[in-house]
């Protein structure tokens, strides 16, 4: 029989009380009104060494507890809309100084003033100029990520811990060490190789990993290997590995669509696994005993939580009136900076090892940590749900696609094409459906098979991305007819389909299946030859001829493109006639569409189409607009465009983009035929 006394020794065991401990904990303190990240960090408390004995304090703990920071951090930097965190760089530069030069300022006075040496004292200061983003996940929870006050707090974060890791390594060396010139030197020298390699080499790797490996399980690896290596080599050359881990989520946010089953992949081990045992690590390093022992600890910890309060507070409010930001986004600024951990412990512990503090610092620290971290966690889910009823109504104007309907018919491309709907999927998206007709009517008990397997992959993938996928089976004699009977049922408004390039013959634009289904439908009509997965595409480039917007669905479908853009996390290049540019930057100059938009004007005395050609790059997403025969928009050159981006772009992905159709309506506003929205 296994020994089962405590602390517990038995593996089976232990990891069954980690995962009841991270089952029950949110749900007990959320019964209490505490957020759940709390009740994991109070159940490290209670069974941690400190205090029941249940769970020693392992290094496979320790490991978890690491790994869960650096998870964080990376899921911060995959979470960015990078548009946004441009916009803002510089209101993140300037909280970023401030809250770290008022903690550090004052922190530093105030202990000078209770005794502590000016090293100490310098040491002490740069805990509170730090802090630890304890509250992000109730940040993504509740969908205000890409919220102003969140995005300055998340960049000012950065910059607020890399000074105070410094501080640290300055001090540091003060003491084990010269400040010699050769010091300063190989940091700086070291911290721009390490920058630039990161920024500069990273997405060329990544995207030739993405563009030749389609496995999800794979790509996962590849992104934590990725975290991790910029972390390790940022703890090489003297960054704290948390700057590592942001800086390789900033680089890899592109590639990695926030609708995709990667990005789902990687926020459910983080939230799951990762972070929880992050957070009960935290907890596990309380000691409340130490109350009791050392009543000297009562008023460090109370200086030192009433300087971070103070501080960070101060740092808030006074970013608050700076940047005009609401009453809610300065208390959430004030929630998230206001927890302390990682950075704060890493200069704890190297000041104890280099004798610069003492055990009452030690001890006021950590219990410093545990009460900020119940602190701030409420203040962010308080106010942060205030954030989100602020913003309710100021969603992104995009156009009103409630399903969209992919008909499916090759395997091997299916996932490719599902992931373009994936990535349109979000408010104004209420379904999606993949659609296989069948027209075998000799062999439908094999081919219905064929089609069963595909449709429950494409389903598999679609829950693996986090939406649930409808699965539609047609038996017809034509594919077109097919396609276009399933589109009225569903009342589907978009249609997304592949193309594999090949043109039987020269009358046809792209064969005779889509070519009856331009025909036969009114619904918008991507028609798109995938080659490779669209996460390996780093802009949009698109190809608008002059009579497009004059197409009554044009700018709905325009829309679309610009979700596209945003859920790629990628620049869109719109290359069309000067005045086309001038009417679209007047339609969308006060649209809320945080979206990268740039315009390639083309000139009148030259080929257009090969103007744009010649603007593509590598690694570009193609857009063309193209038109049915018959409207308004049709010329005989629209036809021509899918056979020449064929031939110029063999292995590219690119996109034909066909508005929907509008019709008349009747006295009573019901339509005379089938209205599409878009």
């Amino acid at each position: 029989m296994n020994d089962i006394s405590l602390p517990i020794n038995d593996n089976v065991l232990l990891f069954l009380v980690l995962l009841l401990i991270i089952l029950l904990a949110p749900i007990l303190s959320r019964q209490i009104k505490l957020p759940g990240i709390v009740g994991i960090i109070i159940a490290g408390v209670v069974v941690g060494p400190n205090g029941l004995n249940i769970i020693a304090m392992s290094s496979a703990i320790e490991l978890l507890g690491g790994v869960g920071l650096l998870y964080i951090m990376l899921l911060a930097g995959l979470d960015i809309n990078l548009l946004d965190f441009k916009k803002n760089k510089n209101k993140s530069i300037v909280f970023g100084l401030i809250t770290f030069i008022i903690p550090q300022v004052v922190g530093t006075f105030i202990f000078k003033l209770m005794g502590f040496s000016w090293t100490a004292s310098i040491l002490i200061a740069s805990m509170f100029a730090s802090h630890t983003l304890v509250g992000y996940p109730i940040i993504t929870k509740l969908g205000i990520v890409r919220n102003r006050a969140v995005l300055t707090t998340v960049g000012g974060t950065i910059l607020a811990d890399t000074l105070a890791l410094l501080v640290l390594a300055v001090v540091a060396r003060s003491v084990s060490g010269a400040l010699d010139f050769n010091f300063w030197i190989s940091l700086a020298i070291l911290s721009t190789i390490y920058f630039f390699s990161v920024v500069y080499l990273l997405p060329i790797i990544g995207r030739l990993f993405f563009r030749f490996v389609d496995d999800g399980i794979v790509q996962f690896h590849f992104v934590l290997a990725v975290a991790f290596l910029c972390s390790f080599l940022a703890r090489l050359i003297g960054i704290e590995p948390i700057v590592g881990a942001f800086l390789a989520g900033l680089v890899l946010n592109r590639m990695i669509p926030a609708k995709s089953q990667l990005m789902n992949r990687v926020q459910f081990a983080g939230n799951s696994i990762f972070i929880p045992f992050f957070l009960l690590y935290i907890g596990m390093i309380v000691d409340v005993e130490v109350l009791l022992r050392s009543p000297a600890s009562w008023i460090i910890m109370a200086t030192m939580l009433a300087t971070n309060v103070a501080t960070k507070f101060a740092s808030s409010k006074i970013t608050q009136k700076i940047f005009k930001f609401t009453k809610a986004e300065g208390w959430v600024i004030f929630g998230l900076t206001t927890t302390e951990a990682a950075a704060t412990l890493a200069a704890t512990l190297v000041g104890y090892r280099l004798g610069i503090i003492g055990d009452e610092i030690l001890n006021g620290v950590v219990l410093m940590i545990l009460v900020t971290c119940i602190i701030g966690p409420w203040v962010v889910e308080h106010f942060g749900k205030k954030i989100a009823n602020e913003n309710a109504g100021e969603k992104f104007e995009s156009a009103k696609f409630p399903h969209i309907l992919v008909p499916l018919s090759n395997p091997a491309k299916a996932n490719y094409l599902l992931s373009v709907a994936l990535i349109l999927k979000g408010n104004t998206i209420n379904q999606i459906s993949a659609l296989s007709v069948i027209t075998a009517q000799d062999k439908l008990d094999e081919e219905m098979e064929k089609v069963d397997m595909m449709l429950n992959n494409v389903s598999d993938y679609a829950i693996s991305a986090g939406v649930e996928l409808n699965t539609l089976k047609r038996i017809d004699v034509n594919i077109a007819n097919g396609i276009h009977r399933t589109a009225l049922e569903e009342h589907a408004d978009i249609l997304i389909i592949g193309w594999n390039g090949k043109v039987a013959a020269p009358e046809r634009i792209f064969g005779s299946v889509l070519d009856q289904l331009l025909e036969q439908t009114s619904q918008s009509v991507f028609v798109c030859k995938l080659e490779k997965s669209i996460m390996s595409n780093s802009r949009i480039s698109a190809f608008i001829p002059k009579s497009s917007i004059n197409e009554p669905g044009f700018y709905a479908l325009l829309n679309v493109i610009f979700i596209l853009s945003k859920g790629l996390n990628c620049p869109i290049y719109l290359s069309m006639e000067k005045d086309s540019v001038v009417m679209i930057k007047s339609i969308i100059k006060n649209t809320k569409n945080n979206v990268e938009i740039n315009f390639q004007v083309l000139s009148d005395d030259d080929d257009q189409f090969k103007q744009f050609i010649s603007s593509v790059k590598k690694d570009d997403l193609l857009v063309a607009f193209g038109a049915r025969r018959k409207t308004m928009s049709w010329m005989p050159f629209a036809d021509r465009i899918p056979k020449k981006l064929a031939s110029s772009f063999e292995n590219s992905n690119f996109i034909i983009a066909y508005p929907g159709i509008f019709y008349d309506t009747d006295d009573s506003g019901v339509p005379n035929n089938l209205k599409i929205s878009g």
